[in-house]
């Protein structure tokens, strides 16, 4: 079950994997313009609500009223009052803008929205990786914010299903090429020319639930569309995931009548696919065989 929030921290904020540090997160960026219908009312919300500071108003030459207000960062937002606002576009649902804040400032944010009656939490949570935090905000015209943090902990511990022990059948149910769902112990079993795999369903990138697509052959996380092969091995973009490991996988022993065990207890971290990693395929007539 996820927290409500983050753990405590200060440490500066990452975004999907990003070098930590302002730098990083806003690199060549120096202002931001926000078309707004009324210029006081929008003040206030991105002064009270996002908590930017207000620096004045008229101060660069644009010749429509603004007002300028900045970030911790020293980024500026310019709000520019103009009469008609085109802030929801079609087929746009989804986009948004968003600030990162360390762990402790975002559970100030929240307490502070809460305290002012502000409805706090994440429209679309089922899409939001295990460690990673986040409130929907909308400015008075409808622009669409994200307030976000990450607990770098959370996206990367080893998560248990408490499973234990999971019996999945003889072998022989299994052909070569078979990618099968165990969703209560939250893991897939694979089997490969070479013989069977078990390979955690969580994304070693932030702890995503993996789908397996079929028509592609891959593994792939919905949360930041990180893929891997069927062995484990990641299969997206190095530049966007350069630390990305191999799946994290599961023991597999046989029973005596040939039946698949696989220890859901014990996970077992892994830079990368190794053949060594693959449980030979023992058939379940192999079981038991008869003494002459």
């Amino acid at each position: 079950m996820k927290e409500k929030l983050p753990g405590p921290s200060d440490a500066l904020p990452t975004f999907y994997g990003s070098e930590p540090g302002p730098e990083a997160l806003a690199e060549h960026f120096s202002h931001f313009v926000v078309a707004v219908s009324d210029l006081d009312q929008s003040e206030a919300w991105y002064s009270d609500v996002i908590g930017l500071d207000v620096l004045g108003r008229n101060l660069t030459a644009e010749v429509r009223p603004h007002a300028v207000l900045e970030m911790n960062t020293g980024q500026l937002i310019i709000l520019v009052e103009v009469d008609a606002v085109d802030s929801v576009r079609a087929a746009s649902h989804g986009v948004h803008h968003g600030f990162a804040l360390t762990q402790n400032q975002f559970r100030r944010a929240v307490e502070r929205l809460e305290r002012m009656g502000h409805r706090v939490g994440a429209e679309r949570e089922e899409f939001i990786a295990r460690g990673q935090y986040s409130i929907d905000a909308y400015d008075p015209d409808g622009h669409h914010y994200q307030i976000e943090t990450m607990d770098e902990t959370q996206a990367h511990e080893i998560l248990r299903s408490g499973a234990g022990v999971v019996d999945c059948g003889p072998a022989d149910l299994y052909p070569i090429g078979e990618v099968k769902l165990f969703r209560e112990a939250n893991f897939y079993l694979v089997r490969l020319a070479e013989g069977f795999l078990a390979l955690s369903r969580w994304c070693t990138h932030m702890n995503g639930l993996l789908i397996f697509q079929k028509e592609h052959w891959r593994f792939w996380c919905s949360m930041h569309t990180a893929t891997y092969d069927r062995r484990g091995d990641p299969t997206c973009s190095t530049t966007r995931f350069p630390e990305l490991r191999a799946l994290r996988h599961h023991p597999i022993s046989f029973s005596l009548d040939g039946h698949l065990l696989v220890d859901t207890d014990v996970v077992i971290e892994r830079q990368a696919f190794h053949a060594s990693q693959v449980t030979p395929c023992q058939l379940s007539s192999e079981a038991n065989p008869v003494q002459a």
